[in-house]
């Protein structure tokens, strides 16, 4: 299934008795938007808050979310999640509180998946006695927890951090297993969303069509110059190995994907140096290809390991157009132009029509088209579609004019129950898997035979965790978005100063942890393991469990060459310290928040921090 609209916020609030937030800090989170936003989350927040629901939060860390909503705060082991919630699902089927009405109804492959819950299939069940030696969560809360979800209408709002681990195709798919147990999705307030802690989800979407863009391919393309060596398209996550390894042949997906050999880079508007895990590994991979190009508003660490560096127009410098609200679609907004581009800068559309016609496909890029004459084109189709809707958009004349055009929510959207009708109708309604109904045995997925992705919902052993003692590395690492970052975005501006410590990344760190290593709040420490070494501001709170720290993600990669050769990350770029491997060979995703480090006080002279300033200018 992809990402199911998830019931909205109006209809949560009437109905749900609980809402647990696994592994979800959406104060944090939902500021971010794939276009523009109104932050229309905002207010559920306020209301949840004085709304009586109980909320619970399952994260290692007490999120601002938790602490804005006095929740319940449950603190599991890093990387446990499914785990726990296996000991939940076995409670229930013991007590004989799982709802098979509804497993037998609209899911499939629970007797395959019962079976591992049980341990007939690999010899371990999965008790909560089981659960609570892994999660280091109490045996009776677990226990508690299960009935309490059960007997009260409740709906689990799941984060995406909980993905980027190993094994991060996990734990959603076990919170539907979970949540069938509970037989409460398709009910008013019950169920499980996955969507409500970014762009606003869960805020009724409103009725109109969504706003096109610039075709992703331009027809007829021109024959490659040299052939082909490898596969036409590798996951985004593995393009370090891909860089370092050329030829090598991965499992994704149930097929075999080869790495062709990169001989140049074209980057534009992303920053690979701060969201690529395992940085120094990144560092030695960039230096294979021939020409690295990097096209971006501002000199991030990305930029500054280029060749060439093409400098993008900001979106002040520029016309565009977008939707506002991913999951909201409130309406359309004219992004005018303010300034004209400054220095050298130029809009990405006209550096991109540049290269075209270089390349000899310029008039098939453009279409004939230049930037606002696509704005308008866009906005013609966005009143087509609108109209096929008996949605009644302005001109484009007075679109411009106004800058923006809202949309209506109807009622319906108000009171929106996700899966609502699958469970009214599911043969009807069916939810395009394999079976049509709710997977959790995949016969699809299972005949791959992969042992990091098995045909079922499972725990699987992290690599690296508090469950694997490492004496050298004794605390888990985990990288949590910054409140005060848009992810790497921002770093670069005057908003780091709000957390920073002596120009560091903070780094969360419980007070007995500190206390056994002599460090005090406001310390630098040196935060390092088998992959890189960083400097990081000690934060000492109780908002994090014990044997746990968390570097936020998105500080500019700086490194300096030490004495012995090695490389210290003197801001705090958290990536330099996670792990480069796929979360499984299913979907190779990144592995952003799994690995263990050591912490001690740093005693040497604190490097000037100079990632912020303007590169040298030589050669000219």
């Amino acid at each position: 299934m992809s990402d199911p609209t998830s019931t909205s916020w109006d209809n949560v609030l009437k109905n749900s008795k609980r809402v647990v937030l696994w592994g979800a800090d959406p104060l944090v989170t939902d500021d971010i938007d794939w276009v523009t936003t109104l932050h229309n989350a905002a207010g559920y927040f306020r209301a949840l808050k004085d709304s009586g629901i109980k909320t619970i939060s399952i994260n290692p860390i007490a999120t601002d979310t938790a602490e804005y909503l006095n929740s319940e705060w449950i603190a599991p082991i890093p990387g446990t999640d499914c785990a726990l919630m296996l000991g939940m699902i076995h409670e229930l089927e013991k007590t004989g509180k799982c709802d098979h009405n509804f497993i037998n109804k609209y899911t499939s492959g629970w007797k395959e998946f019962n079976a591992y819950v049980m341990g007939k299939t690999d010899g371990i069940e999965k008790t909560p006695a089981w659960a609570s030696k892994v999660t280091g969560v109490p045996e009776s809360r677990i226990k508690s927890l299960a009935h309490e979800l059960q007997e009260n209408r409740t709906m689990i709002m799941m984060g995406w951090g909980i993905q980027r681990i190993q094994y991060g195709e996990q734990p959603h798919w076990m919170g539907f297993a979970l949540a069938s147990a509970l037989g409460q999705i398709g009910l008013p307030g019950g169920g499980i969303g996955t969507n409500y802690q970014y762009s606003s989800g869960g805020s009724p979407a409103a009725y109109g069509p969504f706003v096109g863009g610039v075709p992703a391919s331009v027809e007829p393309v021109l024959p490659y110059n040299k052939a082909w060596k490898g596969s036409k398209v590798i996951p985004v996550a593995r393009f370090v190995d891909c860089f370092l390894h050329p030829g090598k042949t991965i499992d994704f997906n149930g097929t075999k994907v080869t790495y062709p050999e990169v001989k140049m880079v074209m980057w534009a508007g992303g920053n690979p140096f701060a969201h690529q895990p395992s940085t120094n590994q990144l560092l030695e991979a960039w230096k294979i290809p021939e020409t690295v190009v990097v096209t971006d508003t501002c000199w991030t660490a990305t930029a500054r390991h280029a060749d060439i560096v093409l400098p993008a127009a900001t979106q002040f410098e520029h016309n565009d157009i977008t939707n506002i609200g991913t999951y909201s679609n409130d309406g359309i907004v004219a992004m005018q132009q303010a300034i004209e581009p400054q220095y050298e800068s130029k809009p990405d559309y006209w550096i991109f029509s540049k290269l075209a016609k270089r390349m000899g496909c310029g008039d098939q890029f453009t279409e004939g088209r230049s930037e606002m004459d696509w704005i308008k084109f866009i906005y013609e189709q966005s009143r087509k579609f609108g109209a096929q809707m008996g949605v009644k958009l302005p001109s484009f004349e007075n679109f411009w004019k106004k800058g923006y055009f809202l949309y209506d929510v109807r009622p319906q959207e108000r009171d929106y129950v996700a899966f609502a009708n699958f469970r009214k109708d599911p043969k009807r309604n069916s939810l395009g898997t394999e079976s049509g109904l709710i997977q959790i045995y995949s016969p699809k997925i299972a005949s791959y035979g992969y042992k990091s992705c098995l045909g079922h919902p499972s725990y699987l052993e992290p690599t690296e965790g508090l469950n694997t003692p490492n004496k050298k590395y004794p605390l888990a690492y985990m990288a949590c978005k910054s409140r005060y970052r848009m992810h790497s975005q921002l770093d670069g501006t005057s908003s780091h100063d709000f957390a920073n410590i002596l120009k560091r990344e903070p780094i969360w760190i419980n007070p007995e942890n500190a206390k056994s290593l002599g460090i005090e709040d406001g310390d630098i420490v040196l935060v390092k393991n088998d992959r890189g070494a960083l400097l990081a501001g000690a934060y000492v709170t109780d908002r994090i469990r014990k044997d746990t720290v968390v570097v936020h993600h998105g500080a500019w990669y700086e490194p300096v060459k030490m004495t012995d050769g090695t490389l210290l990350d003197i801001h705090g770029n958290s990536n330099t310290l996670t792990m480069d491997i796929p979360t499984s060979d299913l979907a190779c995703g990144n592995v952003a928040s799994s690995g263990l480090v050591s912490v001690t006080k740093y005693t040497g002279k604190l490097p000037e921090i100079k990632v912020w300033d303007q590169p040298e200018t030589v050669n000219q």
